[in-house]
């Protein structure tokens, strides 16, 4: 049976292709500026393209949302198909992206758009769309996605805070310190803020410590694990909770660029909502 409202999320969900297609679910990218040059997230260029070119590039990327302009075009597209639509966007603290949504759906009239704010950013923001998709309606499908809001997390594990100190997250010093020490930073994002939780010397003893934080979280809805150029070491990060979780389904998924541009290459992140 086809569903009678649509989905919309962004591209800083990191939705994997096979969850867009069997979901129905349309994603607006947000854009990646090098220079003069601006590049649609996931549309115009990979990750593998992006980590390229970041690694090559002196300078930092910038990021910008998509407008408003393009959200209204796809409402009204959809509009012709569905009597609704749910739109799930990366959290406000984080980008402009929700609000340009609001802008969006306000210049489509006689069709309902509920634009949420996940208060999140990667494949919690999948999950939140993964829910809606599975609700008989519009009302249900805002309402259970609402509710899970406040349960979304993004335990990260960053290689480096250059990136991080240069999109202007962190101090330039406490930057500096990180990188003398070798620390390695985790960082928790949860209703829209990012808090350091803890910083560890090595990398080998920081991926343990995400799976014992994670471990303090359970029981969780839905699990998780994202990496920028980190493969296997995602692989043996979601081997490690399946063995102590057997019950958990544990996707491993890509960061994109526009998250990338923020996080550096190497990053690592357990993301889940909690039950």
């Amino acid at each position: 049976m086809k569903r009678s409202f649509a989905v919309v999320t962004d591209s800083t969900a990191d939705l994997p292709d096979a969850w867009r297609e069997r979901y129905d679910i349309d994603v607006v990218p947000l854009k990646v500026l090098f220079g003069e040059e601006t590049f649609r997230d996931g549309v115009d260029m990979n990750n593998e393209e992006f980590f390229a070119r970041l690694a090559a590039s002196s300078k930092l990327p910038t990021t910008s949302a998509p407008s408003p302009g393009e959200f209204a075009e796809l409402y009204a597209r959809l509009a012709k198909d569905h009597d609704g639509c749910i739109s799930i966007h990366l959290g406000r603290s984080l980008s402009a992206t929700v609000e340009a949504a609001r802008v969006g759906a306000q210049s489509v009239e006689g069709f309902r758009v509920d634009v949420i704010d996940s208060e999140t950013v990667t494949m919690p923001m999948a999950f939140l769309c993964q829910v809606a998709a599975e609700c008989a309606t519009l009302v249900e499908a805002s309402a259970a996605v609402k509710e899970r809001i406040p349960k979304c997390r993004v335990l990260a594990l960053l290689d480096t805070m250059r990136y991080i100190e240069m999109g202007g997250r962190v101090s330039r010093a406490s930057a500096m310190i990180g990188t003398l020490l070798d620390v390695k930073p985790l960082l928790l994002v949860a209703e829209g803020e990012i808090k350091p939780v803890d910083r560890v010397r090595t990398r080998s003893r920081a991926i343990p410590r995400m799976v014992e934080f994670f471990d303090q979280d359970v029981p969780v809805e839905h699990v998780a694990v994202v990496h920028a150029q980190a493969p296997e070491e995602a692989e043996r990060i979601a081997a490690d909770i399946r063995s102590r979780h057997p019950d958990l389904e544990v996707p491993v998924g890509q960061i994109g660029c526009v998250l990338g541009t923020h996080t550096g290459p190497k990053a690592l992140g357990v993301v889940y909502i909690k039950k």
